[in-house]
């Protein structure tokens, strides 16, 4: 039997023959693509690759098998669905010896949506830090109760709503209409709290968890839709103060393949894929099982999905952090996991820029006293409403390292890792990371009051009283090029600096207007130091090309 012929036979078998012989840690999905993706995986003794594969537990769709020895091992699946969750089992073959993953794992390809992404916050965000993009700026409430009303009315087939609490009438009447016109809707609330709004429900809801809490903010749209499948989630719940007055962010996604992971989700608490809820067969808390897809190519972007207390979501939130190469910051309303504190107080102690809002620092384990202990720029959220977020931010001012936002409905506390019902996303993007680095920056700036803010350079500057000149910069924003203009027969020193404090640019300027090259500038905002020996003057520009 030749070695080929002998790699496919023991691959219907794949089993264990060897104990020193053996797979390392979890295989990695790469490659994503709408009709396949790679699967990586490693083994301590060069071996030959398998992997098995299907639609079920059964990996009945056979396997690749690659004969070429090595320790690190990849396999490429092909010709596969778009949008469809797949079952694979590495293997590895070495002589007569066989060796498999210790469990099956399931991966999805990516859809053929449109990725389309919004980012809504409920209150206001600092522009200023903006690098040429900006989330939704008519980020009012108003808008967001719009926005998610019409998802609902522009739904066709399908929605599914879990949701921890709800007193919003208006949101009701649309589904309500919506169940009415023919779209089956169904609901899943928290048992503990007030749902006021749900007494007129006309549609099917089940009520879960009567000690936990179900404490997802999530609805799905017309799951079976290429082009109209829409996720919402984000931290916010369905209540007047939620949307009002806390703060809040919300995310809208367009994507099949992640909608189906919320709706398996769904499903496993509602115990059934059907109208009618199964409370025999419902799981929720810890009796759901980790049955979800971890990785989603959406519009080209990286996206991570993880729901609790099942898939192990602090343990990819710290390995998250502990990514940064530059630059983090968190706004929680608790922040009670020993294991995420420490990797913020690491980062910081290794010289990245930290910092920190903290809405509930008297919870019992909460970590702000150790961060403040530890030197990190951690504020406490005093002023008015609470910061309702759960949201980190890794790298948005070192766009050549990995960016990335966290984001969802779980508190960093060890009931949501635990007990709660949670969603969570971890997005790879430098423009989302800007995005909520914006709404960052405004709540960092109203704690701190003035301009005192972690986002401008560190550049020596003069109160404005002092200075004995005036400059004119136009336009600005700026795209190709921009004027400077400015009050004094003197010559000026210019120097432009990026937000993070680093020289660009030098000229000297002589009296009158002066254009300059936006050149290789990318967008985002520059600030530009004047001085003429006497007096030093800072000014904003923002690039848009």
């Amino acid at each position: 039997m030749n070695r080929f012929i002998q790699i496919l036979f023991l691959s219907m078998i794949c089993h264990y023959t060897m104990a020193q012989f053996v797979i390392f840690g979890n295989p990695r999905q790469t490659n994503i693509v709408n009709n396949g993706f790679t699967v990586g995986y490693t083994t301590n003794i060069s071996a030959g690759s398998i992997v098995k594969y299907g639609l079920t537990n059964s990996l009945e769709l056979g396997y690749i098998a690659n004969g070429q020895s090595s320790t690190n091992h990849s396999i490429n699946l092909s010709g596969l669905n778009p949008a469809t969750f797949y079952y694979v089992r590495p293997c590895a073959i070495n002589g007569a010896d066989t060796v498999q993953s210790t469990k099956t794992y399931l991966y999805s390809t990516a859809s053929n949506s449109t990725g389309e992404i919004k980012v809504f916050f409920n209150g206001s965000i600092d522009t200023d830090v903006s690098t040429g993009t900006f989330p939704n700026l008519n980020n009012s409430p108003a808008a967001i109760q719009a926005e998610m009303i019409k998802r609902i009315d522009s739904a066709r087939s399908k929605i599914d709503c879990s949701v921890y609490n709800n007193n919003t009438s208006a949101i009701v009447t649309a589904l309500n209409s919506a169940h009415n016109r023919g779209v089956r809707v169904r609901y899943i609330a928290d048992d503990g709290t007030s749902n006021t709004a749900l007494s007129a429900a006309q549609f099917p809801v089940l009520y879960v968890n009567s000690l936990d809490l179900m404490h997802n903010k999530f609805m799905i749209t017309d799951v079976d839709s290429v082009n109209k499948s829409f996720v919402w989630t984000g931290s916010m719940n369905w209540t007047s103060n939620n949307i009002n007055d806390d703060y809040n962010n919300v995310i809208l996604i367009q994507d099949q393949a992640l909608a189906r992971a919320y709706v398996t989700e769904f499903d496993e608490m509602w115990g059934s894929n059907g109208s009618s809820p199964n409370a025999t067969l419902s799981k929720a808390g810890n009796l759901k099982t980790d049955n979800t897809p971890h990785f989603f190519n959406i519009g080209g972007k990286s996206i991570e999905c993880y729901f609790s207390p099942s898939d192990k979501t602090t343990e990819q939130i710290d390995k998250a952090l502990q990514s940064a190469g530059g630059d983090l910051q968190v706004a929680l309303l608790t922040l009670t996991r020993n294991d995420l504190g420490s990797s913020i107080i690491a980062k910081h102690q290794s010289g990245e820029t930290v910092a920190c809002i903290i809405e509930n620092i008297n919870d019992q384990g909460s970590e702000f006293t150790d961060l403040t202990n530890a030197g990190v720029d951690a504020l406490q959220h005093t002023l008015p409403y609470d910061i309702h977020h759960k949201y980190g931010i890794i790298d948005a001012n070192t766009p050549n390292s990995d960016p990335m936002v966290i984001t969802g409905s779980h508190n960093w506390s060890t009931a949501a890792e635990t007990v709660n019902d949670e969603n969570t996303l971890i997005i790879h993007d430098a423009e989302i990371a800007n995005w909520f680095l914006q709404e960052f920056s405004q709540r960092y700036c109203e704690l701190k009051g003035g301009t005192s803010c972690i986002y401008n350079p560190p550049i020596a500057t003069e109160s404005l009283e002092s200075v004995d000149f005036t400059v004119n910069i136009f336009p600005n924003p700026a795209s190709d090029r921009f004027n400077v203009e400015f009050s004094t027969s003197n010559s000026l020193n210019l120097i432009i600096f990026n937000q993070l404090g680093q020289k660009h640019a030098a000229y000297e300027l002589r009296s009158g207007v002066h254009e300059i090259s936006c050149g290789d500038l990318e967008n985002g905002v520059y600030y530009l130091q004047f001085t003429n020996g006497k007096s030093t003057k800072l000014e904003k520009l923002l690039i848009m090309k």
